[in-house]
């Protein structure tokens, strides 16, 4: 049996694995802008990603906690993917959309 203390390296662990699989997400979220829009893509795209967060989120548990499930341990997995999402993926967005404005006002010039 494991004490209070002993827990709280297993939540950061956890956090640490959220935080991969919402890195994960945010380069196949760049990857749908570059390669997506088609159903095939798509779907190609996002089995891919369901594969590798899954594999990320198995072995952290596996990693963390022995494979046990732990309430705590999906919690932290959960809290690292919400830090991604409201952190680094809004500094991303607004990175892209500059840059596409930016490729808007500069019209191609023919040759």
């Amino acid at each position: 049996m494991i004490g209070t203390v002993g827990e709280i390296p297993i939540f950061l662990g956890a956090v640490y694995g959220g935080l991969v699989i919402g890195l994960i997400f945010v380069s196949f979220r760049a990857l749908h802008a570059l390669f997506g829009g088609g159903r095939i893509s798509d779907a190609l795209l996002d089995v891919l990603f369901y594969v590798l967060a899954g594999i990320t989120a198995a072995l952290t548990l596996y990693r963390v906690n022995g494979g046990a499930l732990r309430l705590y341990a999906l919690l932290g997995i959960a809290a690292g993917i919400f830090a991604v999402l409201h952190s680094i993926d809004p500094l991303l967005c607004a990175l892209a959309e500059k840059l596409q404005n930016l490729h808007s006002k500069n019209p191609k010039k023919r040759l």
